[in-house]
């Protein structure tokens, strides 16, 4: 039971992470003037949740954030595409602090410990290289196939000039 305890709470925060750089891209979309609807897709595979403006796959990796329009201008596409990769590092640097300076203050032995800290480090990892993959400029080959990174998606931006 404890492993899976674990393993659950591993698999629902490793999805919460994935809303949460998608909400990056959201919030965004907003700073940068966005004012149409959008859509919010965590994960990847088949669908468990699905609701008019959020939907939840089965597997805690991938995502898109769909608005119903892009904002106008270079500078708020940038904005967009820059906050899902910035969400994911700011998850990276709270697991990381949770790992290195909360848990000197929790003991060891205590089953407390021996969940949430395994769990941190894990999700440390994990929200780092969803960072890394986001931000590199790369088109995934095999989960979100043909799709291309918020990182590719800037530098195409970035190579084209302001209309």
């Amino acid at each position: 039971m404890y492993y899976f305890v674990r393993i659950l709470l591993i698999w629902f925060l490793c999805l919460l992470s994935v809303l949460l750089h998608e909400l990056g891209h959201a919030a965004g979309f907003r700073i940068a003037g966005g004012k149409a609807e959008w859509k919010v897709i965590a994960g990847s595979g088949p669908e468990m949740i699905g609701a008019s403006k959020y939907i939840f796959r089965i597997i805690p990796a991938g995502g898109y954030f769909v608005p119903e329009e892009e904002p106008k201008t270079n500078r708020g596409k940038i904005i967009m595409f820059a906050g899902g990769p910035f969400v994911s590092l700011l998850q990276t640097v709270l697991y990381g602090g949770i790992c290195f300076c909360v848990f000197r203050f929790i003991q060891p032995e205590s089953s407390l410990y021996e969940i949430l800290f395994p769990a941190s480090k894990f999700l440390l990892f994990y929200n780092f290289f969803q960072f890394l993959f986001t931000i590199i400029p790369i088109r995934y080959r095999i989960v979100c196939r043909g799709f291309e990174s918020d990182g590719l998606q800037i530098v195409h931006v970035l190579n084209h000039k302001e209309r």
